[in-house]
């Protein structure tokens, strides 16, 4: 199966960290620039996680994946 990563690496998406975490389902790799967060890549596709977390840990960023639990959204 092909991959669904959207890959923004060469021009980041900067977003809010709330709004982005209303994305449930959604795993991302991110950094923190200057109290904004930047997205260098993202996935709804489950099967795409595995290589979202080796990106972050390639581009020292954090890999971020919001869940619903309980009727409360989380970031795992």
């Amino acid at each position: 199966m092909a991959s669904t990563i959207t890959n923004c690496m060469d021009s980041p998406i900067k977003v809010s960290l709330n709004e982005w975490a209303s994305h449930i389902g959604r795993a991302s790799v991110l950094r923190s620039n200057e109290g904004e967060y930047e997205v260098l890549a993202y996935s709804d596709n489950k099967e795409d996680f595995p290589e979202l977390s080796k990106m972050a840990r390639k581009h020292d960023a954090k890999y971020m994946k919001s869940i619903l639990s309980e009727g409360v959204t989380a970031i795992d």
